[in-house]
């Protein structure tokens, strides 16, 4: 995973759009970290991708969206902790991505979303620090 990508990929962009911005989600693959800013107060998405090797993509075209949003100095995970213990259980996994999503109330979450050897893909949500917070199985219309 680009974890150690997020935060370079987040500063190019701000520096590109001026400033901080409103979040609806933010994660890393093993190729890409996408940035899903929040615009029209909140009701639209701007997908931007931002590769390996530190290139920050031209927008995509905004898209109708809804929910929590979130500033990135909200993030607060260790790149180095956040998924060692999730990955440590679940040998046989493989790791799809790392989110950070607007939380309801305020703040973010950090979900991890992987497959298992039996083809399912499952969510786990956890602390910044990789502390397991949760589970939840997801069908393939919700990866």
């Amino acid at each position: 995973m680009l974890l150690d990508k997020i935060r370079p990929a987040v500063a190019a962009l701000e520096s590109k759009l001026g400033g901080p911005q409103e979040y609806f989600e933010i994660n890393a693959t093993v190729t890409l970290v996408n940035l899903f800013v929040a615009t029209d107060n909140g009701t639209s998405a701007v997908a931007y991708v931002y590769d390996a090797d530190g290139t920050l993509e031209p927008p995509a075209a905004p898209l109708p969206a809804s929910g929590p949003t979130f500033v990135a100095k909200a993030m607060t995970f260790d790149e180095t902790r956040v998924m060692a213990l999730t990955v440590s259980q679940l040998p046989t996994s493989t790791f799809l991505r790392f989110s950070v999503t607007g939380a309801a109330g305020g703040g973010v979450g950090y979900q991890i979303t992987a497959a298992s050897e039996l083809g399912s893909e499952f969510q786990v949500t956890v602390g910044p620090t990789g502390n397991v917070l949760g589970t939840d199985q997801l069908t393939p219309a919700e990866s």
